[in-house]
């Protein structure tokens, strides 16, 4: 999920210097830290905490770094040994477990976990030596990518639903940096530079096989495309990619300026999104689902002022995430490098003055797939098979206005990017539900809204989220989806979704629904 982030590839050596690699990564059904039963007489937002915090905690030294997160809550990242190794780590429900390392192999990194468990990163081979790209499987066993050529040294920074790695190596010559390569199921290896050595090592996967790296690139099933940067700066980089193929990344300042703005693009156009408090470099390291980003601003000098992580909402501005935080927490957010479609972010902080990963949590989060009864619900959702509005299961309370089971949809088709894309329900044919509603405490929210089928395109959708337009597209035979992030207020315990004027035979998909 996805997202990611990545430091240049000119700078892979020995595992701890490719340690400070970052990733990609995506919603649970319910908030950690609030239930939603009875949200209508739950205290306003400007009463309630903003998120929750939560110390990774280490494998028994002082440091951890947390690297990725997927859609279960699940991150990865790595830790300090009381012997002062640094070995690879998963992070589930409070729980620190070591992934080890190779055999003969003296360190280990976690860059970025999907949603089936699988992890990507990478390992030594030797106590003291170079390191190579690696996947985890769900089980925690270990599988070298790297190859039979020694000093063919490199990095595994982002995993796809389907377990495909992206990352590099250097060149069969064993000379220059790490070049993009992207690993299938099998470990079998397909290089994207050609010629080769024009492309770093890649740094972001979606469920599309779309694959993004440095200088700033976009590949997918063999075409490159090349993103633009800014006039007279010297180029970019592309960090991460979520689903529906947003990008986020980096991009040189131009004129007297010097340093790094962090970059968004979407549909091939750049957005520069600038820095914070006037910091000289600044990268986007992950974008979710929502199109919310998270990065990090570092001045890259000592004595400076320290590094700081931040959070941009769709069409926002840039916000310090230490201002998210609870009162007295003891933290000091330095680097954000995950974001998940729930709205948990992950990255590095000083908690009481000791270096660990953490994972922040918003006070409410909510994430719904509409789909029939008994169909594959996709990690970390809950689903809504049509029934009435009413209590759910994980203290969720939602559902239509009429019950509206019979219009769910499962289709099977291979054209899904994943199973929030495969499954939708009606809600403007004769006779169906018109309003989906969900409990939420009074406040500011996020909301994210698919529709599509990806079998017929015989639709004009236009969807309001508590009145505001949200989704207004029409779906062709090249994009079967349409989608929309709206900011609102909800003031009356309850989030609403309607048809909006001008819709026809509207279906949703899935929903994400983010406290902000």
């Amino acid at each position: 999920m996805h997202s990611s982030g990545r430091r240049s590839a000119g700078a892979v050596a020995r595992v701890a210097v490719l340690c400070a690699a970052l990733v990609v990564p995506v919603p649970f059904a319910v908030s950690a830290s609030a239930g939603v039963a009875g949200a209508a007489s739950a205290a306003s937002a400007a009463t309630a905490p903003l998120s929750t915090i939560t110390d990774l905690g280490t494998l028994g030294g002082d440091l951890s770094i947390a690297n990725g997160i997927n859609n279960a809550g699940v991150v990865v990242g790595y830790s300090d040994l009381a012997s002062g190794t640094q070995h690879g780590f998963r992070w589930s429900g409070g729980t620190m477990s070591d992934l080890g390392v190779e055999a003969g192999g003296g360190d280990s990194v976690a860059n970025a976990v999907n949603d089936a468990g699988q992890i990507a990163g990478q390992a030594t081979r030797a106590d003291g030596g170079y390191a190579y790209p690696v996947r985890w499987s769900a089980a925690g066993v270990l599988q070298d990518l790297g190859g039979p050529i020694t000093n063919r040294l490199g990095v595994g920074n982002a995993i796809d639903p389907s377990g495909r790695v992206a990352g590099g190596q250097r060149p069969a010559d064993s000379e220059g940096s790490p070049e993009a390569i992207v690993y299938d199921a099998a470990g079998n290896p397909t290089e994207l530079s050609t010629p080769t050595q024009t492309l770093n090592a890649a740094t972001g996967i979606n469920a599309r096989g779309q694959v993004v790296g440095g200088p700033a690139f976009v590949w997918q099933n063999g075409s490159l495309t090349m993103l633009p940067v800014l006039p007279g700066g010297q180029g970019g980089s592309a960090n991460a990619i979520n689903v529906s193929g947003t990008i986020v990344g980096t991009v040189s300042r131009t004129g007297t300026l010097s340093g790094l703005d962090a970059a968004l693009w979407q549909n091939n156009t750049l957005t520069d999104l600038g820095t914070i408090d006037a910091i000289q470099y600044n990268q986007a390291t992950a974008v979710n689902a929502a199109g919310q980003i998270v990065g990090t601003a570092d001045p890259e000098c000592q004595p400076c002022a320290a590094p700081e992580a931040w959070l941009r909402q769709p069409g926002g501005a840039l916000t310090k995430l230490d201002t998210l935080l609870p009162a007295g927490s003891g933290w000091t957010l330095q680097s954000a490098t995950g974001i998940n479609d729930r709205g948990q972010i992950v990255g590095v902080g000083l908690h009481n003055g000791h270096k660990r990963g953490y994972l922040l949590t918003p006070a409410f989060a909510a994430t719904v797939n509409f789909e029939p009864a008994g169909s594959t619900i996709p990690v970390g959702y809950a689903a809504d098979t049509g029934a009435a509005y009413g209590a759910r299961s994980g203290g969720l309370t939602y559902g239509w206005n009429i019950d509206n089971s019979v219009n769910t949809r499962d289709r099977n088709a291979s054209s899904s990017p994943d199973q929030r894309y495969d499954t939708l329900i009606h809600m403007e044919r004769s006779g169906s539900a018109t309003v989906w509603e969900m409990a939420v405490p009074n406040g500011h929210y996020t909301v994210h809204l698919v529709c599509g089928d990806p079998s017929n395109t015989d639709s004009v959708y236009k969807v309001n989220v508590e009145g505001v337009l949200t989704v207004s597209g029409t779906p062709s035979a090249a994009s079967h989806w349409i989608e929309g992030t709206s900011q609102v207020t909800v003031s009356d315990g309850k989030l609403t979704i309607t048809n909006a004027t001008g819709s026809s035979n509207d279906k949703l998909a899935y929903v994400d629904v983010i406290a902000s």
